[in-house]
């Protein structure tokens, strides 16, 4: 099986990166393309894939696996000369971060063509040991070996999801946070009291939420502007904290003491047992700041 040759469209960035290490430590022959420089490699062609060269006829000769490591729209716009390119065995692998679209446009060029999603739910330049990754699968009964065994010798948590319950769960996992963060970040911005008098108060829930804050800051801005804008239901997940918001404010301005209450155990019924572990888990956390600052 690991005469299998995989190769990976966008090579070179964070997760095409990931995918080509993952997949090389366990014994694949990995090729790759990007418009940037080599990487390490058994082959590389530096192609642009919205603009590919003419010669491209004997690129993907033999290659079992094509893993789509592009944002959205490139991966879409690059799929027609590539499917023109391989037979409807080779198995279409896509890393983005909204599964429908690729999926759907894939079907309508060539619908007998296997496809599976994999969205690794940690950045890239973490350990995945340990960690949930999400395989998007036509139905609940696809079977991709190949892909679950990387996986799966990688000691990663797989979770297998269809398209459209995908992007219904990352508008939630990676919208709502995110935006919410970026709110504080805002808030912050605009406030004129000085950072630094500010750190030295800060209690422990605060910090918190200007290390995920900076952790944002210095990772690429694409990636947050993909999150926002390229997930079709973003926008839903949005006008919700902006109702839930007014709702807040409604209640405090008017007093209602027994509204806001309710809002807190309706919150804590939704949780159930989770709210334990949460619980658990925000004790370390504020263990390990409070421990940080006296040091």
């Amino acid at each position: 099986m690991n005469n299998l040759k995989v190769m990976i469209l966008g090579s070179n960035g964070a997760i095409g990166s990931f995918l080509g290490r993952i997949f090389s430590t366990s014994g694949y022959t990995v090729y790759g393309i990007d418009k940037q420089n080599s990487g390490n490699y058994a082959s590389y062609s530096k192609i642009d894939l919205l603009n590919p060269i003419s010669n491209i006829d004997g690129l993907f000769n033999g290659v079992d696996v094509i893993i789509f490591s592009l944002p959205e729209m490139v991966a879409i716009k690059a799929l027609p000369w590539v499917l023109s390119a391989i037979n409807n065995n080779t198995l279409i692998v896509s890393t983005c971060s909204v599964q429908e679209p690729f999926y759907s446009s894939l079907k309508s060029i060539s619908p007998q063509q296997p496809f599976i999603g994999i969205n690794p739910m940690f950045s890239p330049s973490l350990q995945e040991k340990n960690r949930p990754v999400i395989l998007i699968v036509e139905n609940m009964h696809s079977e991709h070996q190949l892909i679950e065994l990387v996986l799966n010798k990688s000691q990663m948590h797989i979770t297998k999801m269809l398209p459209e319950e995908h992007d219904k769960i990352m508008a939630l996992c990676q919208v709502l946070p995110h935006a919410v963060i970026l709110i504080f970040g805002l808030v912050l911005k605009s406030n004129l009291i000085d950072i630094n008098v500010l750190y030295n108060v800060m209690p422990p829930p605060m910090r918190t939420m200007l290390a995920l804050l900076s952790r944002i800051l210095l990772n690429s801005k694409e990636i947050y502007w993909d999150i926002q804008y390229e997930n079709y239901m973003a926008v839903e997940i949005r006008k919700n904290i902006l109702n839930e918001i007014s709702l807040l404010d409604s209640i405090i301005q008017s007093g209602d003491k027994m509204k806001f209450n309710d809002s807190l155990d309706e919150i804590k019924l939704k949780l159930e047992k989770l709210i334990y572990t949460s619980h658990t888990d925000c004790q370390y956390i504020f263990q390990y700041l409070n421990n940080d600052k006296k040091e």
